[in-house]
């Protein structure tokens, strides 16, 4: 009853949250296949299609960074909307790009609103969410964001179809506005009660144990999904012989995993360990690409890939939730952007170290980086304390 009492309280910031988050990333997924093409109708070399994708990682890093400390001076509802703001004028933009160089600088300008929107999104959860409950409004959010990338693609490719390359940007850019309009009905946060209890019990220092082996799992993490998204479709079509659409299923399927069963599992760890729950998930997630290098049956593949769409769903929730609880509330902002930006360098430190691998080496050694990484931010959660209450977590387990 507490636990559903808390949920019932929760449910109108919850709710607007998870229609940013699926609205979000439906645009997302409509556009991110179709970038490439977009750039290329527009006269972009590889070498441009190179940079479009840097800018927005770069702009995205530093918007992370900046927007950590300015949501402590100006709070993290405006900072919501200034990002989900900024993101859909960029997208405007994008639809109307008439160069390669434009469509450039305009997904440059659409990393800063979406770095901006992650970190203060992240601070509004913080404030309002019961602590006792943070791993599974976590979950929630998470698969509201995978729902979102599961319709986006095909929507997108049919549009594409239908029309042109401009349109399903257009739609893109309908989709962000949405999200801001939505962004709107948010409620100045109000800290819950429990919050303020997690904040008095918080580390007076914002460097402590807990904090640099969070970052330390996010960073690996982060490594591990950078050498992943480098090495996987090229390992799979030349080695496996997989399609094209063999290759996109997978993604669907870490979608159902993450929607099915991902908020459950953030469910279990806020009620028996967010720390046991997060180092769990990691194994499936190391599986993964065990998987392929093996060349495992494709059932056992699959059967692997929704495995691990609930599993990263449930390191996500948990580590967010042991960050909030190892942070000093006053510097909880600029920690958060910290952390974010780090594990932005992860991505790509992963894809640089995957890409050299695979081109003086082997190409499978791509995904065993990724495994190595990922096994190893399980390793690094094993070095952050527990912070949560045993009432805290006695009140969750009466669910």
């Amino acid at each position: 009853m507490a636990t559903l009492r808390g949920l019932l309280e929760l449910r109108g910031p919850l709710l607007v949250l998870a229609v940013i988050a699926f609205v979000s990333a439906m645009g997302i997924s409509i556009m991110l296949p179709l970038l490439p093409l977009y750039g290329l109708s527009l006269g972009a070399s590889p070498v441009l299609l190179g940079l479009m994708t840097s800018g927005f990682a770069i702009a995205n890093s530093v918007a992370q960074l900046v927007a950590g400390f300015v949501t402590e001076r100006y709070g993290s509802r405006r900072l919501i909307l200034a990002g989900t703001g900024t993101y859909a004028v960029a997208n405007a933009l994008i639809a109307t790009a008439p160069s390669a160089v434009a469509l450039i600088a305009y997904r440059s300008f659409a990393g800063l609103g979406a770095g901006a929107n992650l970190v203060s999104t992240r601070l509004y959860i913080a404030e309002v969410a019961d602590p006792a409950r943070m791993a599974f409004v976590n979950g929630v959010l998470s698969a509201a964001n995978s729902a979102g990338n599961v319709v986006g693609p095909a929507f997108g490719g049919l549009l594409a179809v239908a029309s042109d390359l401009r349109t399903p940007f257009a739609v893109v850019a309908a989709t962000s506005g949405l999200a801001f309009l939505a962004a709107t009905l948010l409620a100045k946060p109000r800290p819950h009660a429990g919050a303020v209890a997690r904040d008095a019990a918080a580390p007076a220092s914002a460097l402590n144990r807990g904090v640099v082996a969070l970052l330390l799992a996010n960073f690996g993490l982060l490594v591990a999904f950078g050498a992943w998204i480098t090495s996987y479709a090229p390992f799979a079509t030349t080695r496996l012989g997989w399609t094209t659409f063999d290759v996109g299923i997978i993604f669907t399927i870490f979608g159902i995993g993450d929607i099915t069963l991902g908020p459950w599992l953030a469910h279990l760890a806020d009620r028996t360990g967010r720390r046991r729950i997060g180092i769990l998930a990691t194994i499936p997630i190391t599986a993964f690409g065990l998987a392929l290098v093996l060349g495992m049956p494709r059932l056992v593949v699959y059967a692997v890939s929704f495995v691990t769409g609930s599993g990263l769903t449930a390191f996500n929730a948990s580590w967010f939730a042991l960050l909030t609880e190892q942070v000093p509330a006053a510097r909880r902002g600029r920690v958060f952007g910290v952390v974010s930006a780090v594990g932005n360098l992860g991505t790509v430190t992963g894809a640089i170290a995957a890409s050299l691998l695979w081109q003086y080496l082997d190409l499978a050694l791509g995904l065993y980086l990724a495994s190595a990484a990922t096994a190893l931010a399980g390793v690094a959660l094993l070095f952050v304390p527990s912070r949560l209450s045993a009432a805290a977590v006695g009140a969750a387990a009466a669910s």
